[in-house]
């Protein structure tokens, strides 16, 4: 098991503790942090936690999560993230940058979050994350995170989503960003040629009905734990994970505990697998 220190973003929208807001420090209760034998435990802090606006609260929480996230390396530990919003994950991506373009980002989750402020008919700033870390949108902000940069459509793969609005779809067939089934054979065979992988998985990639719903978004027709399990497995023999989002868990949808129990098998799966590189993306 590599070394790994355990960040919590517990926020959802701006609202701290706040349904999913709530997933992080329920999991922290279910056992997280023993699960992944984190060095340490650190949480994401608002400088204005008084007045939330979620654009800028949430870039806010990019920013803090950057600075954990490259203080996590420059130990020598892989950051692992539990967080309210899938967004974390371009905090994460740019605590991780260097000077190569040599980081994959593997995007496990039942939506596209593609959307963008001109296509989004909801306004959920979450629905556009994927959108912000390949540099489709919110670029100004974006680049007020230390070290962010677009990841290249080409080292992104968006698997198990099935939830895509027509705006979304349209990205994405005239994109370089692969969109695969949940299938670890696919995925394998589909791996960027990159020389370390982030992991971000949204839970609610997992079968709405054969796991239970993470969050409200959840739908069917997903995979179930043990292929989202056989992902990470194929993806490790391949590629060293160099860090992990889980994120978008409710506690309050997952009334019967299994979603929780599937995503605390899976945090120790990636605890196991996870390996902290220094900054120019070697041992």
């Amino acid at each position: 098991m590599g070394a790994t220190r355990l960040i919590l973003s517990p926020f959802d929208s701006g609202h701290r503790e706040q349904r999913m807001g709530a997933g992080p420090s329920a999991l922290l209760r279910g056992g997280a942090d023993r699960v992944l034998a984190a060095d340490q435990v650190v949480t994401v802090e608002l400088e204005n936690p008084r007045f939330s606006q979620e654009v800028r609260t949430a870039t806010e929480i990019q920013r803090a999560i950057a600075g954990h996230v490259r203080r996590a390396v420059a130990d020598g530990v892989a950051p692992v993230v539990l967080s309210g919003n899938c967004n974390a994950s371009v905090g994460v991506v740019a605590g991780l940058s260097t000077d190569d373009d040599d980081l994959a980002v593997l995007w496990l989750d039942a939506h596209g979050d593609l959307n963008t402020p001109e296509t989004t008919t909801s306004g959920f700033f979450d629905g556009m994350g994927l959108s912000v870390l390949t540099g489709r949108c919110w670029s100004t902000l974006a680049r007020t995170i230390p070290g962010f940069r677009p990841v290249p459509d080409e080292h992104v793969l968006l698997i198990g989503a099935r939830d895509l609005g027509a705006a979304e779809q349209a990205i994405v067939d005239g994109s370089g960003i692969r969109l695969l089934p949940a299938r670890a054979d696919e995925v394998a065979a589909a791996l960027p040629k990159a020389r370390r992988v982030h992991l971000h998985i949204d839970l609610d990639v997992h079968d709405s009905r054969l796991v239970g719903p993470a969050n409200e978004y959840a739908v069917p027709d997903g995979p179930d734990a043990a292929e989202v399990q056989r992902i990470v497995e194929a993806v490790s023999a391949r590629l060293p994970i160099v860090s992990a989002t889980f994120a978008a868990y409710d506690p309050a949808v997952d009334t019967d505990g299994k979603v929780r129990a599937a995503a605390l098998d899976l945090i120790r799966l990636v605890g196991s697998k996870v390996s902290a590189l220094d900054h120019a993306g070697r041992d």
